[in-house]
């Protein structure tokens, strides 16, 4: 059996996930993640296409059909590459610099599954879909705050003072959501996951596979049952089950080392 390695202490309690990210995937430069996918692992681009997933869903109550069915069709090709041509059809229009919170969430939706922005006076020819969780994250959480803060007043000090705060507050609690998201679906640096196939019990794969399938996560603290019931006693595991702030989804570490996947 693996020899089991903790965490990094930053891991379990960063509140920024681009800190955390930057441990599983040393990034690049937005323009060039799409560009960057060839060098990635399968599981990797697996995990970061439902990162992104994950934080566009942050803003689906104000998000339109199209951009929808792009979030969809992005998490469908997680796992079935057969959809990839699906997603680069249903290319969510993206807008530069937005300034609603509307315009912000559209943004994370394209980040998320294959956007385009309009094409900048004097370009030729087509513009290529862009994809990159990061961005996804970043413009779901700017959606997230513009909305709690609403439009940026005239005026200046302190009126915009007290806006800017508001807006910070939404902001950060948006981007420490994103980072239990990251914990979610990555599991930590360098930590083997020692999955004995004897907590494989019937019970434990009903869960899980009820979980994928339906993509209600929200029975994944009774799977943290299910195992200790089958002799688990991994501190790490279990605690990603029982995670205090309850975000589990699609991607899930735990869920998926049940299943068999890398």
């Amino acid at each position: 059996m693996a020899t089991e390695i903790h965490p990094q202490p930053a891991w379990g309690t960063a509140h920024n996930p681009d800190v955390l990210l930057n441990l599983v995937w040393p990034r690049p430069l937005a323009h060039q993640a799409q560009t960057a996918l060839p060098s990635l692992s399968p599981p990797l681009v697996r995990r970061l296409r439902l990162y992104g997933v994950a934080c566009a869903r942050m803003v689906w109550d104000v998000l339109p059909p199209d951009a929808r069915n792009a979030v969809l069709l992005s998490e469908r090709a997680a796992d079935d590459p057969a959809a990839e041509a699906a997603l680069r059809a249903a290319a969510v229009r993206m807008s530069y610099g937005p300034t609603t919170f509307r315009q912000q969430a559209t943004n994370a939706a394209g980040w998320a599954s294959a956007g385009r922005f309009a094409a900048p006076p004097r370009a030729t020819g087509p513009q290529r879909p862009v994809w990159n969780p990061v961005e996804a994250a970043r413009e779901a959480a700017k959606a997230l705050a513009t909305r709690a803060a609403g439009p940026a007043p005239a005026g200046g000090s302190p009126v915009s003072k007290a806006w800017q705060a508001a807006w910070n507050r939404a902001f950060s609690a948006a981007r420490g959501h994103q980072a239990e998201l990251v914990r979610d679906i990555f599991p930590p640096p360098q930590y083997a996951r020692p999955f004995s196939p004897e907590w494989r019990t019937d019970t434990v794969t009903a869960l899980a596979r009820q979980m994928d399938g339906s993509g209600d996560f929200s029975a994944v603290p009774i799977l943290a049952d299910a195992l200790q019931d089958a002799g688990c006693t991994d501190e790490v595991m279990l605690g990603r089950c029982r995670a205090p702030s309850g975000a589990h989804g699609r991607g899930n570490w735990v869920v998926d080392s049940v299943l068999g996947r890398e």
